[in-house]
């Protein structure tokens, strides 16, 4: 459907709303502050995410740091409780061979002691030595 015969303005209406002088200068300054509260706000949740990705590199790095501290530390703690479990058999043998009563009695509480003791245990404590800033040094 075509209308026709409008007028293409319409005549007396912009003229009969008042419009102050500085109308068109508040709006531009309007736009203007518009503008640069935009720009602020950028720049203030740019400056966020750059120190949100800083504080998540760091905390990555440290987690990294720790685990590879743990993991040596476990490495070793196994390795070590292993050699003194092998050591520990194999003087209950000697003993048992002697027919040494006393050592081994000896050797069957050092080896339930060892068995007793949890390499997951102490490496909890490892890892609370490392989130503690007043230690200064951890012995692996």
């Amino acid at each position: 459907m075509m209308i026709k015969n409008l007028p293409k303005r319409s005549p007396g209406f912009v003229k009969g709303i008042p419009i102050p002088a500085t109308a068109a200068v508040d709006a531009f300054n309007n736009l203007v502050n518009a503008w640069k509260d935009c720009k602020d706000t950028a720049e203030i949740e740019r400056t966020k995410r750059e120190n949100i990705k800083s504080w998540r590199d760091t905390n990555i790095k440290a987690i990294e740091e720790n685990s590879a501290i743990l993991k040596i530390y476990l490495e070793r703690s196994f390795q070590e409780r292993a050699e003194t479990i092998q050591s520990t058999f194999e003087r209950l043998d000697k003993a048992l061979a002697d027919g040494n009563t006393a050592a081994v009695g000896l050797m069957l509480n050092a080896i339930v002691a060892i068995v007793k003791e949890s390499p997951l245990a102490q490496a909890r404590q490892v890892i609370a030595d490392m989130n503690n800033p007043n230690v200064s040094m951890i012995e692996i």
